[in-house]
C-alpha cells in the first residue's frame, strides 16, 4: 500500500534535550528539572494529540500516533516548541534544543514475523525502558499502581480496585494513568499478563491451563487469541519455537 494514501497512518517522533544549564545544580535538582521538562514537554507539544511522552537520557521524547499525513501541523508543531524552549529557559533553567524527526507510516506486520522484525524489537526495548523510568519516577503514586499490579496478576482486578488502593476516583485514575505512561490500564494489565505468561513458557513446563490461571484468565480461547494478539502466535506456537 502506498504510505501516502489518505488511510495511512503515521508516527512523528520529536526529541528534545537539554544543551546546558543555566546555573550549576546538584543531582537531585537536575533530575527535579528534568521530570518538569517531561512534564511541560506533554503538555505543551503533546497534549491534546493522540501519542506518548517518554523521558531519555538528558531530555524528553515525544510521539505522536495516527496522524494523517507525513508532515502534519508542522507550523503549530514549531510554535508548540519555541513555546517549549522559553519555559525551559525562563522557569527550568535550561537551554533545550528540539529536533522535528521525520514521519514513518504506521504498518500493520504479518503475525508469523512478528518476533524477528526489527519493530518488535523495538517495541520491547521501549516497553522495558518505560518500566525502568516509570519505576524510577519520583511520582509515589505510579509506584503503587504499578506495584498493585505486578502484585495482582493473578486476580480479576479492576479500576475500582486499584482505585481504592490509591484514594483516586476510578475516572480520575484512568485519565491520570494515561497521561503518566501513555498506556490505558486495561492496556498495561493486558500487556504485563502476557509478558508473564511468556517467561512461565519459556521458562518452566507448567501446562499452558495452569499458567493462565495463574495469570487470572479463566477462558482457554479468550487467553489463546490475547496471547496471539500480542505476540503473534498461540502459546503453544510461542513455547514450541522458544525450545
Amino acid at each position: 500500500m502506498d504510505p501516502t494514501e489518505p488511510e495511512s497512518s503515521w508516527i512523528l517522533p520529536i526529541r528534545i534535550s537539554v544543551r546546558s544549564w543555566h546555573i550549576p545544580l546538584p543531582d537531585l535538582d537536575r533530575n527535579l528539572l528534568e521530570y518538569a521538562l517531561y512534564k511541560a514537554s506533554d503538555e505543551l507539544i503533546r497534549y491534546p494529540l493522540s501519542g506518548a511522552t517518554v523521558q531519555v537520557q538528558h531530555g524528553t521524547a515525544v510521539f505522536l500516533f495516527g496522524l494523517p499525513t507525513p508532515n502534519p501541523m508542522i507550523t503549530a508543531l514549531e510554535h508548540r516548541c519555541r513555546q517549549l524552549q522559553k519555559v525551559a529557559k525562563n522557569y527550568l533553567y535550561a537551554d533545550v534544543g528540539i529536533e522535528i524527526g521525520q514521519s514513518v507510516p504506521m504498518r500493520e506486520l504479518p503475525p508469523e514475523k512478528l518476533d524477528e522484525s526489527l519493530a518488535q524489537q523495538r517495541y520491547d526495548r521501549e516497553r522495558i525502558l518505560f518500566m525502568k523510568q516509570a519505576r524510577s519516577s519520583d511520582d509515589a503514586s505510579l509506584h503503587q499502581i504499578l506495584d498493585y499490579i505486578e502484585n495482582h496478576l493473578q486476580e480479576q482486578m479492576t479500576r475500582e480496585d486499584i482505585a481504592h488502593f490509591v484514594h483516586f476516583h476510578p475516572s480520575y485514575l484512568s485519565r491520570f494513568f494515561r497521561k503518566k505512561t501513555g498506556w490505558s490500564l486495561s492496556e498495561y494489565i493486558v500487556s504485563q499478563r502476557i509478558e508473564h505468561a511468556k517467561t512461565m513458557l519459556a521458562q518452566s513446563e507448567l501446562r499452558i491451563s495452569h499458567i493462565m490461571n495463574r495469570l487470572g484468565y479463566d477462558n482457554l480461547s479468550h487467553f489463546t487469541r490475547t496471547f496471539k494478539k500480542l505476540t503473534g502466535y498461540t502459546p503453544l506456537q510461542y513455547r514450541n519455537k522458544i525450545h
